[in-house]
């Protein structure tokens, strides 16, 4: 069975990477700002995941992108067969809301995946109260959007991840469900 590949997308110093090995179960989750050069993919299973009232597992990818601009040219060869995207942001960065657009209008509207198939994490080690969040909660308002601490909440984000997970499942079966339902009536169409 097919991986579920998600791209964790956001700009510079958000917490992409801490955010990506806390969820793959990865024993390194630095305290210091190293960034990301191009692409980092981490493979995990996650466990938990609820579809159609069944709790399975699933092998997931997930692609650790870089939020540089000077790695667009490898974006395309990233968001091919891509399942989901997980924007995120940091509380501690007031100008990134034009970013958060870009980074959404290349990855999940040209794939033409829909704000069902994304979530917004906000990554607020500091709990910062912002107006950039309220400004991201209306600039993306059908996208789940979600406060994330690792290390006070770090069971809450296993859950929202988790919930996401189900949800991307639960879609993508019932898409593959109504396919075969659809081969089936046209093959039945056919004989007679």
């Amino acid at each position: 069975m097919q991986a579920l590949k998600l791209v964790v997308i956001g700009p510079l110093e958000s917490g992409k990477t801490t955010i990506s090995n806390f969820l793959a179960d990865a024993s390194e989750i630095p305290n210091y700002y190293h960034p990301t050069y191009g692409v980092r993919i981490l493979e995990a299973e996650a466990q938990g995941i609820i579809v159609n009232n069944k709790t399975i597992s699933k092998d997931i990818e997930i692609w650790d992108c870089s939020g540089d601009y000077k790695f667009k040219t490898c974006w395309p060869a990233i968001k091919k067969d891509l399942h989901g995207v997980m924007l995120i942001y940091s509380g501690r960065k007031q100008n990134c809301l034009k970013e958060m657009q870009d980074f959404y209008d290349y990855f999940v509207t040209q794939t033409k995946l829909g704000p069902d198939m994304c979530v917004i994490f906000c990554y607020d080690p500091d709990k910062t109260q912002s107006e950039l969040s309220k400004s991201i909660s209306s600039a993306f308002p059908k996208v789940s959007h979600v406060r994330c601490d690792i290390e006070e909440s770090g069971n809450k984000l296993q859950a929202d991840f988790r919930s996401f997970l189900s949800s991307l499942v639960t879609k993508m079966q019932n898409y593959v469900d109504q396919e075969e339902k659809t081969i089936l009536t046209n093959n039945i169409l056919f004989i007679k």
